[in-house]
């Protein structure tokens, strides 16, 4: 009897957690918490007016998860598909199916890239070889056509790191993806990837500052051991390429990842928004499509799982397009805050969620990079102090006008410089 009793006392939580159903943890209303479904199902993630909405984990039954964006219940946004058989989707979703770029990846070590319809491939595309060869190809009639076949070509690596843009070999207003190699005399035990965007040449509403301080902050990330890809006053379908191709890297080297944007940002619905210079945005509608979602961002380095991420984000501007904006009570001055990093992230605003920074119209770079720049070039200081100095001299120094706010769930220390 008494083994028995012992026996049951043993198996009784294995049936208690096995029974759980219904939100478990957290808050499944209006937060982030962890819900089981009926059948077997669990997401785990933010919750808006009782839907899954924002990020979040959706583990099926069956072994099938997908990483990734969701709006009302649905996949939608940006997201990582892994189904239980080894194949991954990661891209652009709409209303639960695979809609807008993206890549499909086989267990063959072949994939394809390009674009979706209805969960479909539709047109022309790249398709990688295991064998590490590309082409440009066309689905017809539910198979793959040979265009052309593609030489790859290597990213323009510039080593001169003191001035890149010396003797006018660059123009520095039209950057796109130049590779800037982290300096060898920094001694680093682990990989170092940054991805800077810095965007200025707006039609509308132009910034004066961004272009000057991705180069700069570029230039100081090199000094800090970091890989730099940059671009200046980069197109929406640059800025996803990029930050696919960023994500990628980042999964295949491992270490640190950076990334930075200065330029417009917009929140809509409580999601943030990173507009390329091309945006044609005529109503608050346009957005999602004109501009390049954060959260395209944050799944990428989910992807990666990498060992430590960060995100700085100068993009907290008065909205350029108060006018078209005046009918939609979902569109606010500023960036939005975010509910929750990704494991070991920390990220950064240039100043409080909904409030706008300051343009620093005399000098060459916007308060917030300037006063980063300046802390990012002292010795032995750790990330989380970096960006207090940063926080208590922009407030004094705006006056109490702009105050930075970071989000962090780090559980290592971290140094630009020791």
């Amino acid at each position: 009897m008494k083994h028995r009793l012992l026996l049951s006392l043993f198996f009784l939580p294995f049936f208690l957690l096995a029974q759980e159903k219904g939100c478990t943890v957290g808050d499944c209303e209006n937060g982030k918490g962890r819900f089981i479904f009926d059948n077997g199902d669990k997401y785990i993630g933010e919750f808006k007016e009782s839907q899954m909405h924002g990020r979040g984990n959706y583990t099926f039954k069956n072994g099938n998860v997908y990483k990734g964006q969701f709006r009302a219940n649905k996949r939608h946004g940006y997201g990582h598909f892994f189904h239980a058989n080894g194949e991954q989707y990661i891209g652009e979703y709409l209303n639960n199916w695979r809609e807008g770029e993206g890549t499909y990846k086989w267990t063959n070590g072949e994939s394809f890239s390009g674009v979706f319809k209805n969960n479909q491939i539709v047109g022309e595309g790249i398709y990688s070889y295991a064998d590490g060869s590309t082409a440009r190809v066309r689905w017809n009639n539910g198979q793959f056509e040979t265009i052309s076949t593609l030489v790859k070509e290597e990213p323009k690596t510039e080593s001169k790191a003191s001035d890149p843009f010396a003797e006018n070999k660059l123009d520095p207003s039209d950057i796109k993806g130049l590779v800037l190699p982290a300096l060898s005399n920094i001694p680093r035990g682990k990989k170092r990837l940054a991805l800077v965007f810095g965007n200025s040449t707006y039609k509308h509403k132009p910034l004066k500052n961004p272009q000057s301080d991705a180069l700069a902050m570029a230039e100081e990330l090199q000094r800090s051991g970091f890989e730099v890809l940059l671009y200046t006053n980069a197109k929406q379908e640059d800025m996803k390429r990029a930050i696919r191709d960023f994500g990628q890297k980042l999964k295949e080297e491992g270490g640190i990842g950076l990334f930075f944007y200065t330029g417009h940002g917009l929140q809509a619905d409580g999601r943030n928004y990173l507009v390329p210079v091309n945006a044609d945005i005529r109503k608050a509608q346009d957005i999602e499509f004109e501009s390049v979602d954060l959260g395209r961002v944050l799944v990428e380095m989910d992807y990666a799982d990498n060992e430590l991420n960060i995100v700085i984000l100068d993009a907290c501007r008065d909205n350029p397009y108060k006018k078209e904006f005046k009918s939609s009570r979902n569109t606010h001055n500023g960036l939005a805050s975010i509910n929750s990093a990704p494991y070991n992230s920390f990220i950064a605003f240039s100043t409080s969620p909904g409030a706008v920074a300051k343009n620093n119209p005399k000098g060459e770079h916007s308060l917030y990079v300037e006063e980063l720049l300046a802390q990012m070039r002292q010795p032995n200081i750790q990330l989380e102090d970096i960006f207090k100095r940063v926080r208590r001299n922009v407030r004094k120094a705006s006056e109490g006008v702009q105050i930075p706010w970071e989000l962090s769930s780090i559980e290592d220390d971290f140094y630009f410089k020791q």
